[in-house]
């Protein structure tokens, strides 16, 4: 599915299931490492649960995209406003509160109270 545009009502919709999604992902992932870090890097078991880590996260930004939203870094998911922005959301965050312009990405992320839909016209020279 290409990604869609959300309203932050639909957004907030979606946001239960991505959390669920992005947590059984998450500790999968912490139960791989933690086998992998028992095991010699080098061996035969280490590097097939190296694959199985990638296939966990490749798994889970297929589900987020599926659903129309945007896989951002590790369990981070974007939602796409339409409006210049995406509201942003991270694992263990309780709500989705955040958002950060198309160009700036997350370490660009304010708070949602400091959205401007309608900023004042640009003044022409």
């Amino acid at each position: 599915m290409d990604n869609r545009i959300f309203t932050y009502q639909e957004a907030c919709e979606l946001l239960d299931e991505v959390r669920d999604i992005t947590t059984e992902a998450h500790n999968r992932l912490q139960e791989l490492r933690k086998k992998t870090d028992e095991l010699p890097p080098q061996s035969k078991q280490a590097k097939k649960l190296g694959e199985w880590i990638n296939t966990v996260i490749h798994q889970w930004a297929e589900e987020i995209m599926s659903m129309g939203a945007l896989p951002k870094g590790l369990w981070t998911v974007d939602f796409d406003s339409g409006k210049g922005y995406y509201y942003c959301w991270t694992l263990n965050e309780a709500t989705l509160s955040y958002f950060h312009n198309y160009e700036e990405g997350f370490m660009g992320r304010k708070p949602l109270t400091e959205i401007q839909d309608n900023p004042p016209p640009l003044l022409l020279n």
